[in-house]
């Protein structure tokens, strides 16, 4: 089972495993054990880390153009002792162009967070409400690891390295999502050539008071470790850390007994070597773009390098420029008597000279071309990216005032980064796949697993063991959680749109807008669909009844309830839960019957004018009975 990381660094400690290995056959760790195992491993990554090192590289330069500032490794540096030690670096001007670029990137493709939603392929009503509840029972799951607050990191990180990761594993009971840095990532080029590995490896460092915790029947293993001998930029001074492998190989073929999953330190297996029956690793991927081959994808930090080194040039000789030439001169002409003193900024100062007069002269500091240059470097910069200055600087054009023309403007900016939009909402279905295999794991040693769904009035517990569904009766989609643009402005102008061209109703455009200031008022004029949406829930779910009050919106529950019914009979919704539908509209109609006036006297036929008055009553008398008319 996957074990939860604490710290990273680029690697670890280099083992007393030779470099190079016997031959190819002596390499194939999953088919050995223990000690072995461990020593092929650790070898072997010895190795790729070697013939790689030029991207260890690569991703440290990015880190600094990203940054601003000067890490030697990614080994949990710190960058502020680093620049203070720095000073050249610290008092440098900068424009950074990369981190200008890449945040807004980050904010315009992570502003609407993906949600993965189940649908069934050809399923009755009933297999729509178990995906129904599959999609709450993942909205749980996402809510407990914070997924979409990490996915905005993974994506920076892809932004900025080329690849972001999220690792989903098992942690105890529960499912666990967790940010991965690319340098933690062991892959063999030639092997995934074609960006399909076949085995993969993440390296960490772990404290070994964290080990002995997790892995009691190992505490001889691993007291006898020797501690990571990181980069000295990266050693831990309090902590005890133990350079920890995890790896994994693919099955085969189908059928294949040779998927494995293990995880070891120098010289030792942690637990035990345990089948991976899956044609997949345990991480979603997030690449910005992908190179014609090779496993590892190009961040907008490399595409956009040498711009801004040559940004960083230009910006250093108009500041070397600034301060030599930044003030004016004074020639005074050799012999001339003119006392140097007498040249102050008093105001109406009389001096007097013999010979010539002094000289004042301002000199240009910095030519044209050099700010003409690093324009035109700043435009380039945002056009390669496909990224307007404006956005940068959180700004829309003048005239874009209707939710139309805001909406094709984002349309337009967001253009460029379709492909990266793409992967970035695959993470997450990926991200989904992986939860539901842990999920079915840990459901099937436990006997159960439970979420909790928060809601706009409560919180909802979804059992595991109520969803049904078969892997082949559902189809998994992506789709934004909200397509409105963000700016109230906008947004208002937009719902307005829908609403008068007869798309959405009044309620449903209330519901749309969601300002924060209107939050109870909206509670209170969705109450009632609340509720009656609640009943109806309960109609077709349970088959638990609740029987239509005289105060209802009986307008609003009749239409709820004929869409409910239609929807129930196009997909076999089974015939007492119809049987309750149809009950609920008699129901309604007794009591629209009821409620109605009496209907006006009819008039005599043949009768003219006013309708007569009704007879008088006769009055009492002792003579004459009051017997009643038979």
């Amino acid at each position: 089972m996957p074990i939860e990381f604490r710290d990273f660094t680029v690697g670890g400690e280099r083992s007393g495993v030779p470099d190079k290995l016997p031959d190819n056959k002596e390499r194939r760790w999953w088919m050995l054990e223990g000690q072995d195992a461990a020593d092929v491993i650790s070898g072997t990554l010895n190795l790729i880390r070697d013939a790689q090192s030029f991207r260890a590289t690569q991703w440290i330069v990015s880190a600094r153009l990203y940054g601003n500032l000067a890490p030697t490794t990614l080994a949990g540096v710190s960058f502020s002792k680093l620049a203070a030690q720095q000073p050249a670096l610290r008092d440098r001007i900068s424009y950074n162009v990369v981190q200008s670029v890449v945040d807004t990137a980050v904010s315009r493709v992570t502003r609407n967070r993906p949600k993965p939603l189940f649908l069934t392929s050809g399923g009755d009503y009933k297999k729509q409400r178990e995906a129904k509840k599959l999609n709450l029972f993942l909205d749980g799951v996402f809510y407990e690891n914070s997924t979409h607050a990490i996915g905005t990191t993974v994506f920076r990180d892809a932004a900025v390295w080329g690849d972001g990761f999220i690792h989903v594993f098992a942690k105890g009971d529960r499912v666990c999502h967790e940010r991965v840095m690319s340098s933690e990532i062991f892959v063999d080029d030639v092997e995934s050539l074609y960006g399909s590995p076949r085995q993969m490896h993440r390296v960490k460092q772990v404290d070994r008071q964290v080990l002995f915790d997790m892995f009691p029947d190992d505490a001889d293993k691993i007291a006898g470790a020797k501690p990571s001998r990181t980069e000295e930029a990266g050693r831990s001074i309090v902590a005890d850390m133990l350079t920890v492998r995890e790896s994994w190989h693919l099955p085969s073929g189908p059928g294949a007994d040779d998927g494995k999953h293990c995880i070891t330190i120098d010289g030792a297996v942690l637990g035990e070597m345990e089948p991976w029956p899956h044609q997949f690793f345990p991480f979603a991927r997030c690449q910005w773009t992908p190179r014609l081959y090779g496993y590892w994808g190009q961040g907008l930090a490399e595409q956009l390098q040498n711009i801004q080194l040559e940004i960083n040039k230009l910006l250093w000789v108009i500041q070397r420029s600034m301060h030599l030439m930044g003030s004016f001169k004074v020639f005074i002409e050799n012999g001339s008597k003119i006392v140097k003193e007498h040249l102050n900024n008093d105001v109406g100062s009389i001096i007097s000279y013999t010979g010539t007069p002094p000289m004042y002269v301002t000199p240009p500091i910095v030519a044209p071309e050099v700010y003409q240059h690093l324009q035109t470097l700043k435009n380039s910069a945002y056009e390669q990216a496909g990224i307007s200055q404006l956005a940068a600087s959180s700004l829309k054009p003048d005239g874009l005032n209707s939710g139309r023309a805001i909406r094709e403007y984002n349309d337009i900016q967001t253009d460029r980064f379709h492909a990266v939009a793409k992967s970035y909402e695959n993470m997450f279905m990926d991200v989904a796949r992986l939860s539901i295999e842990v999920v079915k794991m840990i459901a099937a040693e436990k006997d159960g697993y439970e979420v909790r769904v928060p809601g706009k009035k409560s919180v909802d517990s979804i059992e595991w063991n109520d969803i049904k569904l078969n892997d082949d009766e559902y189809v998994m989609q992506c789709f934004p959680v909200s397509s409105l643009p963000n700016d109230p402005a906008g947004r208002l102008a937009t719902i307005q749109e829908y609403a008068q061209a007869g798309f959405l109703s009044p309620r449903q455009a209330r519901r749309l807008l969601d300002f924060p200031d209107l939050d109870q008022v909206e509670s209170l004029a969705n109450a009632e669909e609340d509720y009656l949406t609640m009943v109806f829930d309960k109609i077709v779910d349970d088959g638990d009844y609740t029987s239509p009050d005289p105060l209802d919106d009986l307008m609003l529950s009749k239409q709820l309830c004929l869409e409910y019914y239609a929807k129930g009979k196009a997909n076999n919704l089974r015939e007492d839960r119809l049987e309750l539908l149809r009950r609920y509209l008699a129901q309604i109609s007794e009591i629209e019957q009821a409620m109605m006036p009496p209907p006006p006297p009819m008039p005599i036929p043949g009768a003219t004018g006013a309708p007569l008055a009704p007879p008088m009553p006769m009055q009492a008398s002792d003579l004459v009975p009051n017997v009643p008319v038979q």
